[in-house]
C-alpha cells in the first residue's frame, strides 16, 4: 500500500525564520479550520479540521468525501517540517538542474553541492553554459522534481490539495511555494 504524501514547500524561508513561519502558518491552518490539534501519545498531532474539504479537490467518484454528514475523514496527519531538507516528488531518474540565470538545463548530478548543502545548509552550483554561480536552493529542476528548503507542510493521505488552498498558504507565508506529490 503506502502513504500518498503531498508537501507544500516554502521555497524562500531562511533557516533562521523557518520555525517562526511554520508556527504562524500552522496557526493559520488551525484558525481557518483546515487542521485541528489532537492529543496523541503525550504530544500533539494535527489532523483534518472541520473545513478540510475546502482545502482539497474532491474527486467526483469519492462519495464518502463528498458526503458532508460523514464523520469519517479520508485524511491523515499534517506535519510541519522545519530544518534543512531536500523535498522531492516521486522521482525515477535524477532531474537536471536548471540555471537561474540562463535557464539552461544540466543533466550532470551535482553530488558535491548536494552533499555540502545537506552538511552545512549552504552550497553554490555553477552553470556549465554561462558560468553563473548561485546558491543551490535558487536552482530549479526538470519536472519540478526537487527543492532545497527549510520549511514544508506534509499532508499524508489527503485528497489532492486544491490550487486555491496552496496559493492561500503561500500568501500566508509571504513566499513562493511548490507542491510535491509522492507515494512513500
Amino acid at each position: 500500500m503506502g502513504t500518498y504524501r503531498q508537501t507544500v514547500v516554502d521555497l524562500e524561508a531562511s533557516a533562521q525564520e523557518a520555525a517562526a513561519l511554520g508556527g504562524r502558518a500552522r496557526g493559520w491552518l488551525e484558525a481557518e479550520g483546515f487542521i485541528r490539534p489532537v492529543p496523541w501519545r503525550g504530544g500533539v498531532v494535527h489532523l483534518a479540521g472541520p473545513r478540510w474539504r475546502d482545502a482539497v479537490d474532491l474527486a467526483s467518484w469519492d462519495r464518502l468525501a463528498r458526503t458532508e454528514e460523514s464523520q469519517e475523514e479520508p485524511c491523515g496527519e499534517v506535519e510541519v517540517v522545519v530544518g534543512r531538507t531536500v523535498f522531492f516528488s516521486g522521482l525515477n531518474a535524477a532531474p537536471a538542474a536548471i540555471c537561474p540565470n540562463c535557464r539552461s538545463a544540466d543533466p550532470t548530478w551535482p553530488g558535491e553541492a548536494v552533499d555540502a548543502w545537506n552538511a552545512t545548509g549552504a552550497a553554490d552550483l555553477g552553470c556549465a553554459a554561462c558560468a553563473h554561480r548561485a546558491p543551490l536552493p535558487q536552482w530549479q529542476w526538470t519536472d519540478d522534481g526537487l527543492a532545497f528548503a527549510h520549511l514544508g507542510f506534509e499532508f499524508d493521505d489527503w485528497p489532492a490539495l486544491h490550487p486555491d488552498f496552496t496559493a492561500a498558504l503561500g500568501r500566508t507565508l509571504g513566499h513562493r511555494t511548490r507542491v510535491f506529490e509522492r507515494k512513500i
